[in-house]
């Protein structure tokens, strides 16, 4: 697995999220020569390379919000950055920004979708329900189709879409009803080219049987804005909750993967087929992957390896001791290498890329994957956002690194949950948290 950060000798060490403390330069923009790599007046800036190192900062509050568990608190995000409580958003969940620059945000169990509309620097957005009296609304995200500004909301049972427009909706459709809502039965949700892809995780844990559950679990599905569909996109997607499209136009996916995964390897530990706290606290670990349609990502069959990767990526897979021993069901070779491993139990809700953002001047490309911590590991995992840079050479994600932390204290105990990250059309990164029910607005420095 990826190496966590070090403490500075005579302080406590921090939560280990498992991931790296600072991103190496993308691939495509590595010099050719020790000549090339000294710039003359004529060439282009270099391309950020991530989110580089990370400074504690205190969360500042904006006049007329309420920041509740996280007032005087500190967060870890990159040097030079500034960090704010923005808004108070009872059990924050999943984000988008509208066509009129207003940010949308869902809230689960609540049943209501806010509307926040910016006002001035340093003080609390306008606040209004755009949506009430929903079944636990998730996934978010505006469109156009056939000329309008649509939003399109996963709820718990129906993928629905309203036209949108000066910050109310109308003219309400559903795209499809009837879908299953136990076990994992939030919908995560992304569109392109007038498809709605959305997750329909698994009814348990472990089960094989979810995979001839009708309509199959542990799956993503599309859905046309014109209702066409359903199709089905992926097999063997444990919880694939975080959906989005990256710069290649390819659906990735940030996976929820197993609790308590018994040892899958037949070595001379004698472990095999047994619970090994110290193997489940690092495995499995939570595929972040493209999806292209008819692919399996292997649940609960065949176990991502990540015995001989040095940073988590390009994982290969090893069949599963209790449910294809023998790889009868699936031959695990046959699937492709999962693109980047995510720690362990991280439970990645949120998922969006900055290419075409504001953020990506001071960030560079890539993926910004938003994890809520874990429950399956001692100590507990805990949340954070982590940065993946894209290699346009390679058309891939590379090794996430962390980009914010501080959620959680060293005694396991968390203030905050992150759950997504997106970028604002002012440069800002915005960041909700669901325990705390803030949002916070996370600023590059000048």
């Amino acid at each position: 697995m990826l190496a966590g950060l070090t403490a500075c000798s005579g302080e406590p060490e921090p939560p280990d999220t498992g991931l790296g403390a600072t991103a190496s330069a993308p691939t495509s923009a590595a010099p050719a020569s020790p000549e090339a790599a000294t710039p003359s007046p004529s060439d282009e800036p270099a391309p950020p390379a991530g989110p580089g190192e990370l400074a504690p900062v205190t969360l500042t509050t904006a006049d007329g919000t309420d920041a509740g568990s996280a007032e005087g608190r500190d967060v870890s995000i990159p040097q030079g950055w500034s960090a704010e409580v923005w808004a108070d958003v009872p059990r924050a969940r999943l984000a988008a920004w509208a066509p009129d620059d207003r940010l949308v945000v869902s809230s689960g169990r609540a049943g209501v979708v806010t509307l926040l509309t910016p006002t001035s620097p340093g003080a609390a957005p306008d606040q209004v329900t755009l949506l009430d009296g929903l079944s636990n609304p998730q996934g978010v995200e505006f469109t156009e189709y056939e000329g309008a500004d649509v939003l399109v909301v996963g709820e718990s049972d129906r993928i629905v879409m309203w036209d949108y427009a000066d910050g109310s909706v109308s003219n309400e459709r559903v795209l499809i009803d009837g879908l299953p809502t136990d076990g994992h039965g939030s919908k995560g949700i992304t569109v392109h080219d007038d498809v709605v892809y959305y997750s329909l995780g698994s009814a348990e844990n472990r089960d094989p049987a979810d995979r001839d559950a009708d309509p199959e679990r542990g799956t993503v599905w599309s859905v046309g804005l014109d209702g066409s569909g359903p199709e089905l996109v992926a097999s063997g997607v444990r919880n694939g909750f975080a959906l989005d499209i990256a710069p290649d136009d390819t659906l990735f996916v940030a996976v929820n993967h197993a609790d308590n995964q018994p040892y899958p390897f037949q070595d001379d530990t004698g472990q095999y087929g047994d619970v090994v706290r110290d193997y489940v606290n690092e495995n499995p670990i939570e595929q972040l992957t493209r999806v292209m349609p008819g692919i399996d990502l292997g649940w609960p069959l065949c176990v991502p390896d990540t015995r001989d990767s040095a940073d988590g990526t390009d994982l290969p897979f090893v069949p599963d001791p209790e449910n294809n021993p023998d790889e009868q069901e699936l031959d695990c070779s046959s699937i492709p290498n999962t693109m980047v491993g995510l720690p362990s139990h991280s439970a990645p809700l949120g998922l969006a890329f900055t290419a075409g953002t504001a953020l990506e001047s001071s960030l560079g490309s890539g993926a910004l994957v938003t994890a809520h911590g874990s429950w399956n590991r001692e100590p507990p995992r805990p949340p954070y956002v982590a940065f993946s840079a894209w290699n346009s050479e390679a058309q891939a994600l590379e090794a996430p690194v962390e980009m914010v932390t501080g959620f959680q204290s060293d005694d396991g105990s968390r203030w905050g949950r992150a759950v997504t990250a997106v970028p604002g059309g002012d440069g800002s990164l915005y960041v909700t948290d669901d325990e705390a029910g803030l949002v916070y607005r996370l600023t590059p420095g000048s």
